[in-house]
């Protein structure tokens, strides 16, 4: 908490909002009874001084304040000891706005990742060096909320009561001057209603300050509540973005590879095998890129980055798996056609479907296929497989075409993409082996998780 009000105060609302959990200490200027700076209790019951001789205790045992007063006086003290005491402040009270951008540049400094809430133009210098900053609009809610009760009392009043019989009176003759004082009162009220209805118009216009000019996201409450929900958003993109880069790298490698078995045999995909190919991985980007984040904020924290243990590892250890299956089926589809007679192969010969061009491209689009249910992230950071329905059903049925491809279920679907039929025991290991891939390679990707897949909070 930074704030400029009294120290006793912030202090207060800090016990109040649980931002602390344990007793308070200020830290106190000295006075005529004591010539020395000292921490101080909220009661003025504890007294310890500035220094102590063991830090860890008196922040294990205690949360700090500290007033802009103090916060310069801790400059003039060695930076070792203001880069120790800084993380373990829970108040800084009585601060000037300049030495709160100084409180955010301090922690961004000492490689902490800040996010501040403002509301005001003595805020703005903090919220433009904080790393996340949030504009919070005060009144809104209170202006909403008000404007509602006046509504439901508008129209409360609007309701007629029951008609009751009365005697209608005489008409009165009115004279012309009588007429128009009359004509003018009306108007006078039509124009007050007209200058009312405006007024509440512009009550319901979200105004900008200069908070809201200084930082990227804007609240339209004044509560915090909003933090959560930039945590939550924030996190499910990030992970979105690390699992994307592990699929599109594990997919390069395997068409790489796929491509270079052809390509030396002087094989080649069909275009239509292409446009097959394409369709259903686009399909599967797709829907991987809607994931939500889920309602709840989740205690693990992600991977900040793809330069980790646990990404390196994971991408290494499926592309094993993946190219140890893919050189086990050329190897038996190479064994099923007879033997190249010629010495070099003819580039630019045209497409000829055969049993290893099959082989490949089936192994090649499951093994892709796969790579999107195995490094789906899901819980906790975003919906899991099953939340995801388009993303479900999309992976789904791409494997529900390619075993009709494997076991020719649909003749003219597989005609169409120019799939050779296969033996009946070649078929059994291309489905064998593409069940064990993908089990090996979800295990993979799940043990390295539990180990290496969660980030640390900075310890201090």
């Amino acid at each position: 908490m930074i704030t400029g009000d009294n120290p006793l105060t912030a202090c207060h609302v800090a016990k109040e909002l649980h931002f602390t959990r344990k007793p308070l200490l200020v830290l106190t200027a000295p006075t005529a009874k004591s010539n020395e700076w000292k921490w101080e209790s909220v009661h003025k019951d504890t007294h310890l001084p500035i220094q102590p001789a063991n830090i860890r205790d008196l922040t294990r045992q205690y949360d700090l304040c500290v007033t802009g007063e103090g916060l310069a006086y801790l400059g003039t003290l060695p930076i070792s000891f203001l880069n120790t005491i800084m993380p373990h402040v829970k108040v800084f009270a009585r601060v000037s706005p300049k030495q709160k951008e100084q409180v955010i540049i301090k922690l961004n400094n000492l490689g902490f990742v800040t996010l501040m809430c403002g509301d005001g133009t003595n805020d703005v210098a903090a919220l433009k060096h904080a790393h996340v900053g949030v504009a919070l609009l005060t009144g809104v809610a209170a202006k909403r909320a008000e404007q509602q009760q006046d509504n439901t009392t508008n129209s409360t009043n609007a309701i007629q009561p029951p008609a009751v019989a009365t005697v209608t009176p005489q008409p009165q003759i009115l004279t012309p001057a009588e007429i128009a004082n009359r004509n003018r009162e009306q108007a006078k009220k039509r124009l007050e209603e007209l200058y009312k209805q405006m007024d509440e118009t512009e009550q319901t216009i979200v105004r900008l300050g200069d908070a809201s000019i200084a930082a990227p996201f804007t609240s339209r409450t004044s509560t915090v509540q909003c933090v959560c929900h930039i945590i939550k958003q924030g996190r499910c993109t990030l992970v979105t973005t690390l699992q994307m880069f592990k699929i599109l790298a594990l997919n390069a490698l395997i068409l790489a590879y796929s491509l270079s078995v052809l390509y030396l045999d002087g094989i080649k995909f069909s275009d239509g095998q292409h446009t097959l190919q394409g369709l259903l991985l686009a399909g599967c980007f797709l829907f991987i890129s809607r994931s939500k984040p889920l309602k709840t904020l989740a205690r693990e924290r992600p991977l900040p980055n793809i330069f980790n243990l646990y990404t390196l590892i994971s991408v290494l250890g499926q592309f094993a798996v993946h190219l140890t299956a893919l050189i086990f089926v050329v190897n038996e589809a190479h064994k099923r056609i007879p033997p190249r007679t010629e010495e070099f192969v003819d580039l630019e010969a045209e497409f000829s479907p055969n049993l290893v061009n099959s082989t490949v491209y089936i192994m090649s689009i499951t093994l892709q296929i796969a790579t999107f249910a195995v490094n789906y992230q899901g819980y906790p950071f975003m919906e899991s497989l099953r939340a995801n329905k388009p993303l479900l059903y999309s992976i789904i049925f791409s494997f529900t075409l390619v075993l009709s491809l494997i076991f020719n279920l649909l003749p003219q679907l597989t005609e169409q993409f120019q799939i050779v039929l296969m033996p009946d025991d070649m078929r059994l290991i291309v489905f064998y082996v593409v069940i064990g891939d993908v089990i090996l390679a979800y295990i993979i990707d799940r043990v390295l998780a539990f180990f290496l897949g969660q980030a640390k909070l900075k310890e201090y």
